[in-house]
C-alpha cells in the first residue's frame, strides 16, 4: 500500500459541542462497531458502584484501531514529558500480595 499523505484539517466546534469528565468507560465490540460509553463514578452503596453515564461514542473497528494507536502514542509522549503514569494495584492483586509471606 503506498504511503498516504495526510490531508490538512480545519477543525471547527459545532454549536452543540460539549466537554465532559469521565472516570468510567465501558467498551462493547461487534463485528461492525466499537462502542464506548463514558460516565462518572458517583457513590458506592451496598457494595455496588453507582455510575452516571453521559456519553456514547460509536466508531468502526478500523477507526477504533487508529484511535488506539493515537492514544497510545500520546500517552507515551505525556510520560516522556511528565514521567510514568502509575496505576493503582487492583484490590484482588493487593490482597494476594499482602497475604504472601516473605520467603
Amino acid at each position: 500500500m503506498p504511503d498516504q499523505v495526510p490531508v490538512p484539517q480545519q477543525i471547527t466546534k459545532t454549536s452543540d459541542f460539549k466537554s465532559a469528565y469521565s472516570n468510567n468507560a465501558q467498551i462493547t465490540v461487534t463485528p461492525w462497531d466499537v462502542v464506548f460509553v463514558f460516565g462518572e463514578n458517583q457513590t458506592v452503596r451496598d457494595n455496588i458502584l453507582h455510575v452516571d453515564i453521559h456519553t456514547r461514542v460509536v466508531m468502526s473497528p478500523q477507526h477504533a484501531k487508529v484511535f488506539s494507536k493515537v492514544l497510545s502514542d500520546n500517552i507515551a509522549m505525556y510520560e516522556e514529558k511528565f514521567g510514568t503514569i502509575m496505576l493503582p494495584t487492583p484490590p484482588d492483586q493487593r490482597t494476594q500480595t499482602e497475604n504472601k509471606k516473605p520467603s
